[in-house]
Parts: structure tokens; sequence; C-alpha cells
């Protein structure tokens, strides 16, 4: 039934895409049932709440002090394949993909992952390429849920959230 609706919402965006972009090829766009194309990554839907939340919670770990670490994890999630685990072989790289470029960016990648970890959203080992070569990603929907028990997240960020999770039709939060 799931799969079902879903060809049908698919048919029905790509009729709306058709009439409303009428020149554009299937080739000049992304598309997630051409398994041809590399280059893709898969992520939570609510990646975008799950940066902003670290955003938020990176000042209760560093002591007020505003560490954006939710672009790394963006970064960490780019890479990852599957079975939640990752290998930064180089740190420097990472930074640059993070938005650090400069000066002190291998210290802020592995400040941010600190974070990350701290708040509950990573572990990382080390490995030969660095103390926080090996990343091991936590299932984020899980994270929050525990984060909001806690009550580190704000009752509106969550409420966005988990109005999200129900759109999207995830099933982590039920797990206990």
């Amino acid at each position: 039934q799931q799969a079902a609706r879903r060809s049908r919402t698919a048919e029905t965006n790509l009729k709306l895409r058709a009439q409303l972009w009428p020149e554009v090829k299937d080739s000049e766009l992304w598309r997630q049932e051409d398994r041809t194309r590399k280059g893709f990554v898969w992520m939570p839907r609510a990646m975008p709440y799950f940066m902003d939340i670290i955003n938020d919670l990176s000042k209760k770990v560093t002591g007020g002090k505003a560490v954006p670490a939710g672009k790394s994890y963006l970064v960490l999630w780019c890479r990852v394949r599957d079975g939640g685990f990752l290998k930064i072989d180089s740190d420097a790289v990472a930074a640059l993909e993070a938005g650090y470029g400069a000066g002190r960016n291998v210290t802020t990648w592995r400040e941010h992952l600190r974070v990350l970890k701290e708040i509950g959203f990573i572990d990382y080992k080390p490995g030969a390429a660095g103390p926080c070569q090996c990343v091991l990603l936590w299932n984020p929907y899980r994270i929050v849920k525990a984060l909001n028990a806690k009550g580190w997240i704000q009752e509106s960020a969550y409420t966005a959230f988990f109005q999200r999770v129900l759109e999207v039709g995830a099933t982590d939060l039920d797990e206990p």
C-alpha cells in the first residue's frame, strides 16, 4: 500500500514537473530512481532539523559558546555508506567540506566532532589518520528523542521536528 502511494506520488510529481518545466530532460536532474548515476547520498529527511538542534545544543556542552556543528554533521552523512560507520582519512579535506578552509580548520573540525560526540549524535575512535578517524553515526531520531526526554530541546523545536517525523512516516521515535 505504501509502495503504491509512493508510486502515485512520484507519478503525480513527474506530471506536474513536466507541466511546469516542459523543456527539462531527466538527464539534467539527479533522480533517485536512476541507479546508474553516482554521487548521491541517503540521509534522514529530517536532516535540517537535526542540524538546527545540534547548533542549538552546542551551547549546552561548550559553556555557552556557539559551535555550529550542524554542518559538520551533514559532512559526515555525505560521507557515510551503510552501517552508520565511516572513516575520515583527511581531517583537512573534511574541514574544507564543512566550510573551514584556513587557519584553524582542522582544530575547528575536531572541536565540532567533539561537540557532536558529547551531544550524543556520533562516537569516534582514533586511527592512523588522526584522533577522530573512525566515526559511528547513531540513529539521529532516537538521539533527539532521548535529548528531548532530558529536557534539552526547546518545545517549539521538538514540535516542529515531530511534525516532520509524522509527515515523512519515520517510525524511529516509536521504538523503545
